[in-house]
């Protein structure tokens, strides 16, 4: 790095987002520091991003252009290969839709310089349209439930001067230190989109660097794509889900991983065919197979549309005026359930009349036209309780008799699905470890 060289370099990933990624440079300008470069990776977007970024900022801000759509993988992969060749000490990584306030850079900057044991900071990042509420606050990774998830995600902002150790930080909003990235190398790119930071921080950490976030910086991150209808979110984290835990667990947890994997996705799969939600269930089923059969980078016709599917319990909800709800387990099972389908039931009746009970009685049985008995998931079930209607937390429910054949058979239909693709996912775990 020259003498008159700024210390970092600010990369932005964009694609298709003009007006976000012109604001989001708005607020790095703002910075109340001032020793960074700021650039801007475009992904081959088709809008008006590039042209409004040099229009609004001239030379104040550098494009580097892709020629086509690399993802966020492809898109930080090139910023942190720039940032390492030009030789910044420290660059960032920070989502078009990231909007920093003005002490960002120089909380990071300073905890940095502070302290050398740590490879990557990140900034804590809160919800644009609801500011004190905290979606992202560092992450841990499950290696037993084989998933992650964020450590105070969903809860109220942390005022404090609050500094916390953890497996990961998003790439939407952080800081690294480039002689650090030297050893332990940039984003996995073919991922796309979605585990790349995870596994970025995971090698940060096997290198002996620490992975922490800054409570005293703070971005606030538009969400507004995210939804469960995100099919492209449900390909793509799938997909790299897998292929991020068949590299990284210890050998003797890949069959336990294997057995999990399957039965998550294969129950997902099953749940959305019975309610018609073909989109949800081919999805799910093409992000198995491509990380089956080791296909990756952005995906090709691969994530299908959401389609809205059938819901046989809302159609009985709709003409009733009366529904009995029989805890007949009264465990935290049942009163997680209980919790989650009582507002699904007022939604689709306001007028209906709930009762719940932990033994009803004959009368009130009779009385009734629908008793609802939850669970803990419909594939579970072993007795016939018709006419009562098991239901789980995901409005699953055992209708009538061929609701019933249908999810007491899971069982067999989940041995099918595990024998058919066990040798592929031998074959492509050996391949993934190198071996």
């Amino acid at each position: 790095m020259s003498a008159n060289m700024r210390e970092i370099g600010i990369f932005v990933c964009n694609f298709n987002k003009a007006a976000m990624v012109v604001k989001c440079v708005k607020h790095i300008l703002k910075q109340n520091c001032r020793n960074f470069d700021i650039y801007v990776v475009d992904n081959a977007s088709t809008d008006e991003s590039v042209s409004r970024l040099r229009e609004t900022y001239g030379e104040a801000v550098t494009i580097l252009e892709n020629k086509e759509n690399l993802g966020g993988s492809g898109g930080f992969g090139r910023g942190i290969r720039e940032a390492i060749a030009r030789g910044y000490k420290y660059f960032m990584l920070l989502d078009n839709d990231a909007f920093m306030e003005e002490n960002v850079v120089a909380e990071l900057y300073e905890y940095m310089e502070n302290h050398h044991d740590v490879g990557i900071c990140g900034a804590k990042t809160a919800y644009w349209i609801e500011p004190d509420k905290i979606q992202d606050f560092g992450g841990r990774i499950d290696y037993e439930n084989f998933h992650w998830g964020g450590v105070f995600g969903g809860s109220k902002d942390l005022k404090g001067d609050v500094v916390l150790e953890c497996d990961y930080v998003a790439s939407c909003c952080l800081m690294a230190r480039g002689e650090a990235v030297k050893v332990f190398g940039g984003f996995r790119e073919e991922n796309f989109i979605y585990w790349d930071d995870i596994e970025w921080c995971t090698k940060c950490r096997r290198a002996g660097y620490k992975v922490v976030v800054n409570g005293r910086a703070k971005a606030l991150h538009d969400m507004s794509g995210a939804s469960v209808r995100n099919m492209f979110l449900k390909y793509y984290a799938n997909r790299n889900r897998c292929a991020f835990f068949s590299r990284y667990l210890p050998e003797e947890q890949i069959e336990i991983f294997y057995q999990s994997i399957t039965k998550t996705f294969y129950t997902e799969i099953y749940g959305c065919l019975a309610k018609c939600k073909y989109g949800t269930a081919q999805t799910l089923l093409n992000a198995w197979e491509d990380f089956i059969n080791g296909i990756t980078g952005k995906a090709e016709k691969r994530i299908v549309p959401y389609v809205v599917g059938t819901d046989k319990l809302a159609e009985r909800l709709h003409s009733l005026d009366s529904v009995l709800i029989y805890l007949k387990n009264n465990d935290a099972i049942s009163q997680g359930v209980l919790a989650s389908i009582l507002p699904y039931i007022l939604q689709f009746n306001s007028e209906i009349s709930v009762k719940v009970t932990l033994k009803p009685t004959k009368e009130e049985i009779n009385r009734h036209s629908l008793i609802l008995q939850p669970c803990e998931h419909v594939t579970k079930i072993k007795d016939n309780v018709l006419p009562i209607v098991y239901v789980d937390r995901w409005k699953n429910a055992v209708i009538d008799e061929a609701d019933y054949k249908y999810f007491s058979d899971f069982d067999n239909a989940l041995a099918l699905f595990r024998q058919k693709y066990r040798p592929l996912f031998n074959k492509r775990v050996k391949e993934l470890r190198g071996l």
